[in-house]
């Protein structure tokens, strides 16, 4: 089988064009800057450079494919990105699309990042192909944002106020996407991800504390002060406005919520906050 993979060396998309690689699938992995990454030399892996409005390096990237995992980036071009390799999809005569969605993606949804996936599900649905959307919750490598926050003052903050979601470990992400490569028992469906508990963001700091021995505080802040807070450090008004508007949405117990899904598609429970932040993030906090 031959997989391309676009958004191939982001956190979730290197993930998976590892455990691809692992099981012996052939892998295209399509992103802007591929040739240098270690992921290169993997076995099976095939670096192709490319750019979604690129058109004649998006057919090449199609040919021979079997299945598209199809990565965007949180942008507030990212369905006109998707609908360009769509078409380039249909063109190839490609069977099926594993889609990495958003948690909840609705046309009425509370952020333009929700109805934005929306849209690209209904686009994939009326294709005709074969297609699995999987809508992960709160990611909790989100939390490597606050690192330095962390370490330097032993606070952190977000806009989700006292909102539970249930967090979820973006390797579990990956592992669900391997899955529904290789198997077509879910087609059809659309899969919201989470890990095994739904807490807050004050839970996660009295956990790490308890983890690095030292006290961490979660002080939330207004989402309106993330809006500006964001947009003082350069990050744009669409990106500013998606932080105020998740966390408005995750204030309100939005993200409240538990599926079985993980352990469904990949056999396993998913990585608990514990097992997250002990494998990843209090080295981290610590080096």
């Amino acid at each position: 089988m031959t997989v391309l993979v676009t958004g191939a060396t982001g956190t979730i998309g290197s993930d998976l064009v590892r455990l691809l690689s692992a099981a012996g699938h052939k892998v295209r992995a399509f992103a802007r800057s591929i040739d240098r990454s270690p992921m290169a030399h993997l076995p099976g892996i095939e670096p192709f450079a490319g750019d979604f409005n690129d058109a004649d390096r998006l057919r090449g990237a199609m040919e021979g494919v079997d299945v598209l995992v199809l990565i965007t980036p949180s942008a507030p071009e990212a369905a006109d990105q998707a609908s360009l390799c769509l078409a380039a999809a249909l063109k190839a005569g490609l069977r099926k699309v594993v889609r990495l969605s958003a948690i909840r993606a609705d046309p009425a949804g509370p952020t333009e990042n929700t109805r934005l996936h929306a849209r690209t599900e209904a686009e994939i649905r009326a294709s005709g192909l074969d297609h699995v959307f999987l809508r992960p919750n709160f990611f909790m490598q989100n939390l490597f944002m606050v690192a330095e926050a962390v370490r330097a003052t032993g606070t952190f903050s977000f806009a989700n106020g006292d909102g539970r979601s249930g967090l979820i470990d973006a390797r579990d992400i990956a592992l669900c996407l391997h899955h529904c490569v290789e198997s077509d028992r879910w087609n059809g469906e659309a899969l919201e991800l989470t890990g095994p508990e739904s807490i807050s963001l004050f839970e996660v700091a009295r956990r790490l504390s308890a983890l690095l021995g030292r006290p961490v505080r979660y002080e939330p802040v207004l989402p309106v002060a993330a809006h500006d807070f964001a947009l003082g450090a350069g990050w744009g008004e669409w990106l500013a406005t998606l932080l105020r508007d998740y966390g408005a949405a995750y204030s309100a117990g939005w993200g409240d919520f538990v599926t079985g899904h993980v352990e469904d598609l990949t056999g396993q429970p998913p990585r608990s906050f514990e097992t997250f932040a002990s494998e990843l993030l209090v080295p981290a906090l610590k080096s």
